[in-house]
């Protein structure tokens, strides 16, 4: 939505006046954006996996960074608020899960880590901005109530992807901030010594919209986000409808930022919120019956938040000639063994 279409949804008359208060929200820590999601489906004709791997550790945790990052594409790391052992959960993209899988179990054999859970995302999230005129700490007496969940199933290959496409996606969806096309192509040339046109940047950018491949987001905190909690919280019932369901309803209308995603047999919410909804949340849980499962990770510096690592790599094995998109999980166990044998 444009600055001028704000103004028909808002009491202002001048669009100085909306340009005014955008600007006060970003300064407030209150509006981020725009970032760009990605649908999987459409990007390669291979299945491709968002992956959640909860880590626990007793090692350093840059040492244990070093090793998460041999295992490509390592793409975010969140530190778990936890006061009895050390915990993080570590984002992957994922072509193969159980190649992942073993991968983390080889740093578990060898005492790099200690236990792990890996938890795959085979579908979109959907996300609910605050309602500013609504309860920052919700109440949770409707997660039973009928709803209807969005469609949150990922799109189908119907576009063929060439390299340029490829780069200009790899900067839109790396990261948590904002870029300008104009930066792409300056990074490209300076880091890559790609020269691309203007133009070629900006086509790869209108085709993606307009194909669907991404959607622009902002991110709405609830108030500015150095007062906010933020969490994840794993969830799970008996059946995958009434999961769904509970996700669908959690904190709905409060003021709290919320996404959430089905993983597994697993339903996911992550929450920005007032740190008061947080306090009791597990003993409220406790009292629904359906909820046979749960886990809560606190994170435990807020901000920065979560940390972006992925150094906008995580489309360097795509093939523009096969669309596929494959990622070499022999090579890895090969530079992990390798690390493990040198620190020996």
């Amino acid at each position: 939505m444009s600055f001028k279409e704000l103004i028909d949804y808002t009491n202002y008359k001048r669009l100085s006046s909306i340009v005014r208060k955008v600007k006060e929200l970003r300064e407030r820590n209150i509006l981020w954006g725009p970032v760009y999601t990605l649908d999987y489906g459409k990007l390669c004709k291979n299945p491709l996996h968002s992956l959640m791997c909860v880590i626990e550790f007793e090692k350093d945790y840059e040492t244990i960074i070093e090793y998460l990052k041999l295992i490509e594409p390592l793409v975010w790391v969140y530190r778990v608020l936890s006061s009895h052992k050390e915990v993080l959960i570590a984002g992957f993209l994922s072509s193969d899960d159980v190649a992942v899988a073993a991968l983390l179990q080889l740093l578990k054999d060898n005492s790099i880590i200690k236990d792990f859970i890996v938890r795959a995302r085979c579908h979109r999230d959907v996300e609910e901005c605050p309602n500013f005129f609504g309860d920052p700490v919700p109440p949770l007496d409707t997660l039973y109530d009928p709803c209807e969940p969005p469609d949150i199933s990922f799109g189908q290959h119907d576009t063929k992807w060439n390299e340029c496409d490829i780069r200009t996606l790899s900067y839109l969806c790396g990261g948590y901030e904002s870029v300008k096309l104009v930066e792409i192509l300056k990074k490209e040339r300076k880091l890559h010594d790609r020269v691309w046109k203007y133009d070629q940047i900006k086509y790869s950018y209108r085709k993606m919209i307009k194909n669907k491949l991404i959607e622009r987001r902002y991110y709405i905190h609830p108030f500015p986000l150095e007062q906010c909690a933020d969490f994840f919280l794993f969830l799970r019932t008996e059946d995958i409808g009434l999961t769904l369901r509970i996700l669908c309803n959690f904190a709905k209308g409060g003021r709290i930022y919320r996404e959430y995603s089905l993983r597994g047999d697993w339903g996911l919410i992550g929450c920005i919120c007032h740190p008061q909804f947080v306090i009791d949340l597990m003993h409220k849980l406790d009292q629904v019956d359906e909820i046979k499962e749960k886990e809560l990770y606190h994170k435990r510096s807020f901000p920065p938040g979560i940390r972006y690592v992925g150094e906008y790599t995580e489309f360097t094995y795509y093939d523009v000639d096969t669309q596929t998109l494959e990622y070499p999980y022999g090579i890895f166990k090969e530079r992990v063994k390798e690390k493990l044998e040198s620190e020996k």
